[in-house]
């Protein structure tokens, strides 16, 4: 079960040292922990986050591999846990500096702002994602990257036949590289884009 997985990986956190609490904090405390983490991003230029030190610590870098499971399932069955799982991947990242992992924690994070039409925020952000994908050359995380940003903050602030491309790119990447799950997402986003921009469904 998904809520079993969950349990076991906070667990498995707390052995790296890596706290995540399972009794949930109150609203204001993650509020609070989340404009901190936002801020401290949007003080760093792009230039700046790009050239950030890369993550040596080992036990480092496996929380951060816990923490990416973690997105995905507290998406799927806990998303009030969401939030505090995708700030603590980010604050790591500020901590101990960037990995493979964190393009998909500054990803989520991006769409996580969509929820609240911080548009501006989740542009830069999503922007520092691809980034660093690029920069590490984290091509197994290419398909949940592009969901979250050409399915997400650029599905927004721009014209969705922009995002055709990316999107079909996000599928066929996912594909490749065993990235079902995202794959699929991005099928369906590249439908729905497709409907939304007049294309015609037989020719997609």
């Amino acid at each position: 079960r998904i809520e079993d997985a969950i349990d076991i990986s906070f667990r498995a956190l707390s052995q790296l040292d890596v706290h995540c609490s399972i009794s949930l904090p109150d609203k204001s405390v993650v509020m609070n922990a989340w404009s901190e983490m936002k801020r401290k991003l949007e003080a760093m230029s792009d230039v700046e986050f790009l050239g950030y030190k890369k993550m040596s610590e080992s036990s480092n870098i496996a929380a951060m591999k816990f923490l990416h499971l973690l997105i995905l399932y507290t998406y799927f069955a806990k998303q009030e846990y969401l939030p505090i799982v995708i700030i603590r991947s980010v604050q790591l990242t500020l901590q101990h500096g960037v990995c493979k992992e964190s393009c998909v924690a500054l990803a989520s994070c991006s769409y996580f702002l969509c929820e609240f039409q911080d548009f501006k925020g989740a542009e830069y952000i999503g922007g520092l994602s691809m980034g660093i994908l690029e920069k590490l050359k984290a091509q197994e995380y290419l398909s949940q990257v592009y969901i979250c940003t050409f399915g997400g903050i650029f599905g927004w602030i721009r014209n969705s036949r922009l995002n055709l491309e990316s999107i079909l790119l996000g599928y066929q990447v996912g594909m490749q590289t065993g990235d079902i799950q995202h794959a699929m997402f991005n099928a369906s986003s590249y439908i729905n884009n497709s409907f939304i921009s007049g294309l015609n469904l037989r020719e997609v």
